[in-house]
Order: structure tokens, then sequence, then C-alpha cells
């Protein structure tokens, strides 16, 4: 079947826009103030697929519902209608933000510019990772348990665990460690094993043949982010063990707010925020020490 007019000429503006792109660092951009969400470039091949999938989707509203087959032809309001629709569909705050990013990207505007607000993302009305969904039905944990067992392990992304090398373990004095671990913002960093699992991950990795530790792409329906909430929570009862088995003062200096109060140690949530990849350890403590300690 013949691709549509305004499909095809979506898919062009993201190609050129990746092709400009790609091979350039966006942290790097970022660091020296010259980064605009609007700029005419994608430089993540992620990016590029996830921008895709959602311009397709808005692609055929247009078509089917609008009537709109040129990109000319298109107005920003149109986006606005779209977007209003998916949220009438039950689209989570994150992915209608999502979606209203690839069009702006697309059209080289702000996602403001469509009309319509984004609804603020409550951590209280997540459900994935934290209650049982359909999803869940579709896991055989014991055909997955070597994903299973380094995710748990590690706290690893998705897209971190898919790239994973077996060259990447390092072992110093039997605490095996994750090494040039390449995350969100260009942000590099050595992830730790927890101790209960150090021994299966070695054994894992060690008798890996293959260039990547899982060619294949890693099934959605394993719920890796509640691996990385397990992995943070575990993580803070290692780092608090040891403080205490050493004598350190132990400060409950970080306190939550909201409907889920807790006090944590500020440093060791640092120190966890760190290992997980994130900047803020606001951004650890509310999606995932918050819900695990609650």
């Amino acid at each position: 079947m013949r691709t549509q007019r305004i499909d095809q000429e979506i898919f062009d503006i993201l190609k050129r826009q990746f092709n400009r792109g790609k091979g350039e660092s966006r942290h790097e951009k970022k660091q020296k103030g010259t980064f605009s969400a609007q700029s005419n470039f994608i430089h993540a091949k992620n990016t590029f697929e996830t921008y895709r999938q959602q311009s397709k989707a808005f692609a055929k509203y247009a078509r089917e519902t609008l009537g709109v087959r040129k990109l000319n032809d298109l107005k920003l309001i149109d986006v606005g209608k779209w977007l209003e629709y998916r949220q009438g569909c039950g689209d989570s705050p994150s992915t209608l933000k999502t979606r209203a990013a690839a069009i702006a990207k697309i059209l080289r505007c702000s996602s403001t510019d469509f009309g319509f607000k984004c609804p603020i993302r409550r951590s209280e009305d997540i459900k994935r990772s934290r209650y049982q969904v359909k999803m869940d039905d579709r896991l055989d944990e014991e055909k997955q348990f070597d994903i299973i067992t380094i995710a748990k392990g590690t706290g690893m992304r998705r897209v971190e665990l898919q790239r994973l090398k077996p060259e990447q373990l390092k072992i110093r004095n039997g605490q095996a460690f994750i090494t040039g671990v390449h995350g969100k913002n260009g942000l590099i960093r050595t992830v730790p094993v927890l101790k209960e699992y150090n021994d299966a991950v070695i054994a894992i990795i060690k008798k890996c043949e293959t260039e990547k530790m899982f060619p294949k792409k890693i099934p959605t329906y394993i719920d890796i982010h509640s691996y990385r909430g397990e992995y943070a929570k575990l993580m803070y009862d290692q780092i608090l063990a040891d403080k205490k088995e050493k004598g350190e003062e132990i400060k409950l200096d970080y306190h939550t707010r909201g409907a889920v109060k807790i006090s944590l140690d500020r440093t060791i949530a640092g120190e966890v925020s760190k290992t997980l990849g994130h900047k803020r350890v606001g951004v650890t403590v509310t999606h995932y020490l918050k819900h695990h300690f609650a």
C-alpha cells in the first residue's frame, strides 16, 4: 500500500533531523547553552524511533478524522484536538507529553502552541511497577531468569541492559561492578551489584558467549522499572547497614511530602541516586524509594 503524503512528509522531516543530529552530543550542547528543544536536530536513535511511532499515530488521525493529507494544511489546533482525543482514550500524562513533544519537534514549535495543557503527572496515579497489571501475566520468570537477575542486581534501565556487554563486568575483591554504563543526559557511571545477587550476576555474565548479553529485544512485559525500585531500596539498606557497622552517624534529614511521608538519610539517598543514574535525589526518592519504604 502506498504511503500517504502526510506520513511521508513527516518521516522525511524526522529523518533529516536525525541525520543532522546523530553523532553530535546533546549533552555537550546543553552544557554550552546551544541546545534548544525546537532545534532541527535529533541526536538519539531511540528518540527518532519514538517520535516516528508517535507521528504515525498522529498522521493516521489527521487523515481519517480531520481529512488532512498534506502537512501544509495542518493547523496547530489540529494537534491539540488529537491530544484531547488521546487523553479521552486514557493516555497517561507522560504519554501525552511524549506525543506532544514528537509533533512539536516535527513542526519546530513549542508543545504549548497546540492549545492543549498536558495534565500534571502525579506519582500516586502511577500504576505500572506498583500494582499487578494484565501485562504481568505474560512473564515467565524461569525463562527470563538471566535478564531478571541482572536487572534486580544492578538496577539498570532497559536500554542500558540492552547495551550490556560481558566486558563491562569488573570484579574487585569479590565485589562485582558494571562499568561504562551510559545513562541519560550523557552520564557514564559504574554500577555496584547488590551483594545478594553478586555471585549470580557474575556467573550469568561469565557464561555469555555473545557480543551483547541480550542480543534480542528485552520484552516489554518484563517490568524493568519495578526492579530498579527494588534495587534502590535494597541498595539503600545495604549502604545503611555498612555505615552502621562502621559506627557512622545516620541522619534522617530528608523528609518527603504528600500522602506518603518517610524520612531518609540524604547522603545515602544521594549515593543510591547516583548509582541509578539520576542527578536529583528527589527523583529517586519520589519514583523509587518513597513507595518501597511506605
